[in-house]
């Protein structure tokens, strides 16, 4: 059936080494294109006997990358949208589907005949809504247990965490309501999956969990919400990217009744092998270090995953975590005991590592959802609490009051903690945000509830929250007469910007390559305004970029910091040691010692290793073992529905897998103990595997992946840094926007330090400083140049 709904046709011929393709919509004919491979030793090359280029897009038809254009999967060789060159090599579509992942091929609705749901189809919705509801009340995750401390991950706060429960409730309704519509009415699984019911709430009692568009009060508001609204200002668009909009999705999601059952069956109809036990059998510890980058990358790649992105497993009412396993972890709950929501993962009794403890269960509970944007039957979509732009909400929140207790309300300063004369993040009291706070352990409170959940993000926090309050106060000496409000404003606005340029500058051309920089057209300019935003494009996180592609960042983990002191004292500590316990911190030389080990300490390659410090510490407390990270992510996969890895090998133009002997004779022999069919490989894991792209972190599923979303978060937000005031209402000005073309990750680290270990900094911070040509300097020299604010004169 799966196969049925995304056929993987390819249209290729291979000519000696290259891959050719044809495109029927041509005006004046076709060419072939080389797609010669690209991985660690061969550069991508072009041949001399294909150097024709192909014909222009007709006018107002954009060239994209095929994985922009993902409608193209679904479509028959003969309506395959016309080839066209992309900027940076390869080829791309000339696109007239735009994002969408299915387009109806007959603009009749599916289903016309019926002008509302019936009586009977809502009363056994309600029934069975209630039921599981009553049933399945579920018992709560106990403190101390990794668990417990996992769920801290999707804490907000208890009266988030309490609204949250009532959404996802409306959205399960949503959802019951679409499945008993499909039983009874007998309505094929691809018809969900393309969204091709036409069916609407609005007019039945559903219509009371429907949300409405956010009514903007002042389009052209000079500084962006901090829920993220209004940002596009199409009214009907107005929540998109906001907080607590759903994820969206590159390809039709692989739920096995369309609607909300996971993927969790082979090709075959088998069930798919459990996500421990690929974990333990393919995703192994080995200690690969990067030869060129360093720890920060990876840490800093987390902060940005928290900026976009904060999904929330489904809660009790009172908003106490859900427990799938029995007390002991001797199994799962059985079904009369066991809450809707659970996945649990199996633990195998010959596990080399659980099983020493007796456990044959890791909990595992699915995503809240949100409920239907417009307001019809349709599939389920996960929420993401936070906003999906690139607005440092990390630091800020992504609510007013959230906000609110963050800010002194002088000066446009942010709280902090004096330690002595040094600022640290506010402390907070909260006993869902750390560990325990028993012995003297202090967490920490920023804009986002995951802050403590290592000691090197809260180190990241530090420095833009520090670098915020250096703005203010800069921006105070400038304009005496300024109020709390704009000072406040303005340094938001100044942090937002660098961090956009950092990512866009410094971090992304390393993740996914320079040819994908402009072949997604995200490269930064070095002049004037862009002009590329476009009110069509929205910008919401999709589920392959969050539940599969930059959880990459997962394998470029060290399971130990190396930390060099000030008094010359080294220390090892295990990252377990350091999750949601960050007292460290207080030690007068540490936060300058873990920026230092950060830039100094390799990172690991991108690879199929995983270390064992989250494959079988994660948040261990003071347990003896912990979670497995691994299978998480790919139990995380199938409760998203992520399609299977050879559907983006085909969305993103690459040939699919035949065979597991076409990856290496180890890696083969793994694969085919742990899936039954290549058709099975869960993307994750795929992408693992993948040869990374020349000059880059990642293979070419996840870099189009990633690139695509990071395309979506330019060019879909209109407050973004680079556009001008004939897009942007809080446009910097032509000599502002030079200034902040000046920001660095070195730069915010020689600004915000304690000045005790650190006294030079390398100018290409997420580069080793002994790579050739990034020895470390003295932070007043002009290859880490400072923003001169005295353009803020206002």
């Amino acid at each position: 059936m799966e196969n049925s709904v995304l056929s993987l046709f390819y249209f290729a011929i291979i000519v000696s080494q290259f891959t050719y393709f044809i495109s029927p919509y041509s005006i004046s004919g076709y060419r072939t294109v080389d797609e010669t491979p690209e991985n660690d030793n061969e550069n991508y090359k072009s041949s001399p006997m294909l150097s024709t280029e192909c014909d222009p897009c007709p006018i107002g038809i954009e060239c994209v990358p095929q994985i922009q254009c993902p409608a193209h999967v679904l479509m028959e060789n003969h309506e395959k949208p016309q080839v066209c060159d992309l900027s940076g090599g390869k080829f791309g579509f000339c696109c007239l589907t735009g994002q969408n992942h299915s387009i109806s091929k007959d603009q009749t609705p599916r289903f016309a005949r019926f002008s509302g749901l019936t009586d009977d189809i809502l009363e056994k919705a309600r029934a069975k809504f209630a039921k599981i509801m009553q049933s399945t009340v579920g018992a709560a995750v106990k403190k101390g247990h990794p668990d417990f401390l996992h769920n801290i991950v999707f804490h907000s706060n208890p009266q988030e965490d309490i609204e949250g429960f009532h959404i996802s409730a409306s959205a399960m309704q949503e959802v019951i309501t679409s499945q008993i519509f499909r039983e009874i009415e007998h309505i094929p699984v691809e018809d969900f999956e393309t969204n091709s019911i036409k069916v609407d709430f609005k007019t039945s009692p559903m219509a009371q969990h429907c949300t409405s568009p956010f009514a903007c009060s002042d389009i052209q508001a000079k500084y962006r919400s901090l829920s993220g609204t209004c940002n596009n200002p199409i009214p009907h668009r107005s929540m998109w990217g906001a907080a607590g909009q759903p994820m969206e999705r590159l390809l039709p999601p692989a739920y096995e009744d369309g609607v909300w059952l996971p993927r969790v069956h082979s090709v075959d109809g088998s069930p798919l092998m459990g996500a421990r036990e690929i974990s333990r059998t393919l995703l192994l510890d080995s200690n690969r270090p990067h030869p060129k980058h360093n720890l920060l990358v990876m840490q800093f790649g987390q902060f940005l995953a928290h900026d976009v992105t904060q999904s929330s497993s489904i809660r009790l009412e009172n908003g106490e975590a859900i427990e799938c396993c029995a007390q002991d972890g001797s199994g799962p709950l059985p079904p009369h005991q066991s809450h809707f929501a659970c996945m649990p993962i199996p633990v195998e009794p010959n596990d080399e590592f659980y099983g020493h403890f007796n456990q044959r269960c890791i909990n595992f509970v699915r995503l809240s959802l949100a409920p239907n944007t417009e307001c019809r039957m349709g599939y389920a979509k996960q929420r993401s609490k936070v906003t999906h732009f690139l607005d440092a909400s990390p630091v800020y929140g992504s609510t007013s009051p959230s906000a609110s207790i963050l800010r002194t309300f002088r000066g446009g300063k942010l709280r902090m903690f004096d330690d002595f004369g040094r600022d640290l993040l506010p402390l907070t009291n909260e006993k869902e945000s750390c560990a325990s706070n028993e012995n003297g352990n202090v967490c920490f409170k920023s804009g986002d509830g995951r802050t403590n959940q290592i000691i090197s993000l809260i180190a990241i926090h530090i420095l833009f929250a520090r670098e915020h309050n250096r703005l203010a106060e800069a921006l105070a000496r400038i304009n005496p007469h300024l109020n709390d409000e704009t000072l406040y404003q303005e340094a938001r606005r100044i942090v937002i910007a660098e961090i956009q340029h950092i990512v866009y500058n410094e971090y992304l051309p390393i993740v996914v390559g320079p040819k994908q920089m402009q072949r997604f057209r995200i490269a930064t300019q070095h002049q004037g305004y862009a002009n590329d935003y476009s009110t069509e494009v929205n910008p919401a996180v999709t589920n392959e970029f969050t539940g599969a592609a930059f959880r990459f960042g997962h394998s470029t983990v060290d399971g130990k910091f190396h930390v060099h002191s000030s008094n010359g004292v080294d220390e090892v500590i295990d990252i377990p040691d350091v999750m949601f316990n960050p007292s460290r911190m207080r030690k007068r030389s540490f936060y300058d010692a873990i920026l230092n080990t950060m830039l100094d300490q390799p990172m690991q390659k991108v690879d199929g290793s995983i270390t064992h410090g989250l494959s079988r510490f994660l948040f261990r407390g003071a347990n003896p073992f912990g979670l497995d990270l691994a299978a998480l992510n790919i139990q995380r996969g199938r409760d998203h529905a992520l399609r299977s890895y050879n559907h983006y090998l085909h969305a993103s133009g690459q040939r699919i897998i035949h065979s597991f002997s076409q990856f290496s004779p180890d890696v083969a022999r793994k694969l085919s103990q742990v899936y039954r069919h290549p058709d099975d490989i869960d993307l994750w894991v795929g992408g693992l595997l993948e040869p990374h792209v020349h000059e880059a972190l990642v293979g070419q599923t996840f870099s189009d992946i990633i690139a695509d979303q990071f395309s979506r978060l330019r060019h879909g937000d209109r407050y973004f840094y680079e556009y001008g005031p004939n897009i942007n209402p809080g446009a910097f000005t032509a000599s502002q926007l030079n200034e902040i073309r000046k920001s660095s990750f070195a730069r915010i680290i020689c600004d915000n330090s304690d000045r005790i270990g650190i006294f030079e900094v390398s100018p290409a911070a997420f580069v080793r400083p002994d790579y050739t040509g990034n020895q470390k300097i003295r932070c007043d020299k002009a290859a880490i140049p400072s923003m001169d604010l005295r353009f803020w004169r206002i």
